[in-house]
């Protein structure tokens, strides 16, 4: 058994215990949570309560979430299990489709299909992003929550494009994802604003900043004109910047 700083189990068994009518199977870097049509609305909120967490760590989660059958299978055999075997059986449809979907486009996003985003949208409101012909149901609007996302990403990209290839590093796709979706599940320009701020650090390497200009089509220097004074103070704040950078630095094998 090992320890870890990285720890992808530790908001799902917060958010289990927020909501105790949705089901979690947790195993390595999957995790399977589950919940009855009557208690979607708890489901997505356990879902974005790991998220949330998840970003806070520095450890980015793709998902997806899907309608369907989920059923656990329960075995005389498991009676007699001795402790050194941990298992637990479940398949339906839902399994299937939300492991498809969960695969089925880059970042660090929460995927669906046709038919759970229109359950969604029409029984609880939900808005549904659709990026590169997508379906997304937003984890999360709340700029405190956003300003580490889009940091983290940002940071994570730059060091990617700072080698000769990192553009055509299929991690540049996701990562590149994560800021378009921040872009378009909040009103407010932070996303945009922090862009322009991390790009104005003067430790940014200059082919890196440049690849990352070009990708996410920022005039330099027109864009960062309207923000230069808000930029200017934001550059003060030593300690945020070194924790973002921290995070950022972390090494996650989650996608």
């Amino acid at each position: 058994m090992e320890s870890s700083l990285s720890d992808f189990a530790g908001p799902l068994v917060l958010a289990a215990r927020r909501n105790p009518e949705v089901r979690f199977n947790v195993f390595s870097d999957c995790a399977f949570v589950s919940a009855s049509r009557k208690k979607s609305a708890d489901l997505l909120s356990a879902i974005r309560f790991a998220f949330t967490q998840w970003v806070a760590d520095g450890i980015p989660v793709r998902g997806g979430i899907a309608l369907g059958t989920y059923r656990e299978t329960y075995t005389a055999a498991l009676d007699i299990r001795p402790k050194n075997f941990i298992g637990n059986l479940f398949s339906g449809s839902a399994v299937i489709a939300a492991v498809k979907l969960e695969d089925s486009g880059p970042g660090a996003l929460l995927f669906t299909n046709e038919k759970c985003a229109k359950f969604y949208a029409e029984k609880h409101g939900e808005p549904i992003f659709v990026l590169n012909g997508h379906r997304i149901i937003g984890w999360s609007d709340q700029d405190r929550i956003l300003y580490w996302f889009v940091g983290i990403s940002l940071l994570r990209l730059l060091k990617l494009l700072s080698l000769k290839d990192g553009a055509e590093d299929p991690r540049a796709e996701i990562l590149l994802n994560n800021l378009r979706y921040s872009s378009v599940a909040t009103d407010s320009s932070l996303p945009g604003f922090l862009v322009l701020a991390i790009l104005s650090l003067p430790t940014i390497n200059p082919e890196a900043r440049k690849r990352a200009l070009d990708l996410l089509n920022i005039k330099d220097p027109n864009d960062f004109v309207p923000y230069k004074e808000l930029i200017s103070e934001w550059l003060k704040y030593k300690d945020r910047i070194k924790i973002l950078r921290k995070l950022a630095d972390l090494d996650s094998s989650i996608p």
